[in-house]
């Protein structure tokens, strides 16, 4: 599944409109899947904290289950979406890219392969 996973990351990165990077990843933080120039391994640890705080903050408010988190820096934002229960999807998307484009393809992406993460 790695290298056809890889592969289909580097697709979504070309969909969304020349991403810098996407990784899987557990809510714990471990990296399943990547593509792309970025350091995974560090990106799916960091992010994977910021998204288990609102998954908490979610829980505190019974809202009814975090369905994105985006991560703004100045040059770049990372989009997660949720990928079945216990992954997350995040794309990072460089300044020229609107990030609710960025989201779009990342939620369809996670429609159509969320069965495998099930």
């Amino acid at each position: 599944m790695g290298y056809e996973l890889g592969e289909r990351l580097r697709e979504l990165c070309r969909r969304v409109g020349g991403a810098r990077a996407a990784v899987i990843f557990e809510r714990t933080g471990i990296e399943v899947a990547a593509w792309g120039d970025t350091d995974a391994e560090t990106a799916a640890a960091e992010v994977a904290e910021l998204w288990q705080q609102a998954s908490d903050a979610e829980t505190l408010a019974r809202a009814g289950g975090v369905t994105g988190l985006d991560l703004r820096a100045a040059g770049a934002t990372w989009v997660t979406v949720p990928l079945g229960r216990e992954y997350v999807l995040a794309v990072l998307a460089g300044a020229e890219i609107p990030p609710g484009k960025a989201r779009f393809y990342a939620a369809e992406w996670a429609r159509l392969h969320g069965e495998e993460f099930a």
